[in-house]
């Protein structure tokens, strides 16, 4: 399995921001708030919006990441492009 690069960054007041690229090119970006909730936001490389957001509970996003737990990553504060 192959590791994946994945860019930590600090959102001062708002929690923090984890993001990778897949292999198709989409920016995968998660953001877990200070009060517990987890936001998902999914774009197109170099786009302004994204294509796909979603809020989620801290029950929502455990049953999101169940099916994920096999990866391994690398946390970075380097650019991920």
């Amino acid at each position: 399995m192959r590791k994946i690069k994945v860019r930590h960054q600090r959102l001062p007041g708002i929690g923090e921001l984890f993001e990778f690229v897949t292999a198709a090119g989409l920016r995968v970006g998660v953001v877990t708030h200070r009060s517990g909730r987890h936001g998902l936001v999914v774009s197109e490389r170099g786009a302004d919006e994204p294509v796909v957001t979603a809020v989620l509970t801290q029950k929502a996003a455990a049953a999101l990441a169940a099916p994920l737990t096999d990866a391994h990553v690398e946390l970075t504060t380097d650019d991920i492009a």
